[in-house]
């Protein structure tokens, strides 16, 4: 799946993220995290040498202080867009669904607030499609399982 503008002629930068839908126990709402007032799924950027699963873990405990158990892949998306610093980026993103495990340790990205979000609250907030797209996926898989 691709989101955004594509712009002809314009070479982005990939960037590999991973990021976690976390919903609560009624499936009714969803963890954002909310940052200057744009909202993001828990995740982010891998290192060159990291695998998938465990940059997630990694910056699950890093923005929100707790453990993420891991309950299925949800899909990969693409989108494209032009940061703050006017790079063009191509985020290249890797989705999976679980659950929050164990408190580990406080956050350290002090800039993020964790709030629980409808989807229709989510749709309004969210950064990137992408996020929303892999909110309304497990959401649809959910329905069926």
């Amino acid at each position: 799946m691709d989101f955004g503008e594509v712009i002809p002629g314009i070479e982005y930068r990939r960037r590999d993220a991973v990021y976690a839908v976390i919903l609560n126990a009624d499936r009714k709402k969803a963890v954002i995290m909310v940052q200057n007032g744009k909202g993001f799924l828990p995740g982010g950027g891998m290192k060159k040498t990291e695998e998938q699963l465990s940059c997630l873990m990694r910056e699950c405990v890093e923005e929100t202080g707790f453990q993420i158990n891991i309950e299925r892949y949800i899909g990969n998306a693409k989108q494209y867009f032009q940061s703050r610093q006017n790079e063009y980026i191509v985020n290249n993103g890797y989705f999976y669904a679980g659950r929050f495990g164990n408190y580990i340790k406080p956050p350290v990205e002090d800039d993020h607030e964790l709030v629980w979000m409808e989807l229709d609250e989510a749709k309004q907030v969210l950064f990137h499609s992408s996020h929303f797209w892999a909110v309304e996926t497990t959401l649809n898989l959910c329905e069926r399982s």
